[in-house]
């Protein structure tokens, strides 16, 4: 499969520009289909209110330092490692996969919710962990040989650049 990067531009703010993925052949970018299917089920629309609001501050306000992202092996996730769902102990909440590749560039990608403590035995988030691990790793590789340069906010690529995994 191939995948390439994406700007959000939406989601372009004062400390951080966010980009996401395009799998070759899906219909959406992957955070776009992230947000489809969570607004449509009702018991997601708190927590995805609230992944929302922790984008805009990071993006805003703070920056993508490395404390306000979950860190998952190669990849991270929101929310924060300092939110707690109220009321649900026993619920590990909505996670949302991403990429944080400096203080300035995140890249927002899927997720769902999480109902077993390592995402790998969770049915829900399983195939968007490894995506996000796979995609982390060659994004690194891309980095370290020069095919992506990190300057400022912005991403420098190829316009046909993409990955394959």
């Amino acid at each position: 499969m191939f995948v390439r990067l994406v700007r959000f531009r939406r989601l372009s703010f004062r400390k951080v520009y966010y980009y996401t993925a395009h799998i070759e052949g899906a219909d959406n970018i992957e955070f776009q289909d992230f947000l489809v299917r969570m607004s449509d089920n009702i018991e997601y629309r708190e927590q995805l209110g609230m992944i929302l609001q922790y984008i805009e501050e990071i993006g805003e306000k703070y920056g993508a330092l490395r404390g306000h992202f979950k860190h998952e092996r190669s990849a991270d996730a929101l929310p924060p490692p300092y939110y707690i769902q109220p009321g649900k102990p026993n619920r590990y909440g909505l996670r949302l996969y991403c990429i944080r590749l400096s203080n300035d560039i995140v890249v927002l990608l899927n997720g769902d919710l999480k109902t077993e403590n390592n995402p790998e035995d969770c049915p829900n988030c399983r195939r968007h962990f490894r995506f996000a691990n796979a995609l982390a790793r060659k994004l690194d590789e891309a980095i370290r040989a020069k095919d992506i340069i990190l300057n400022g906010r912005e991403l420098e690529m190829d316009e046909d650049f993409e990955v394959e995994l």
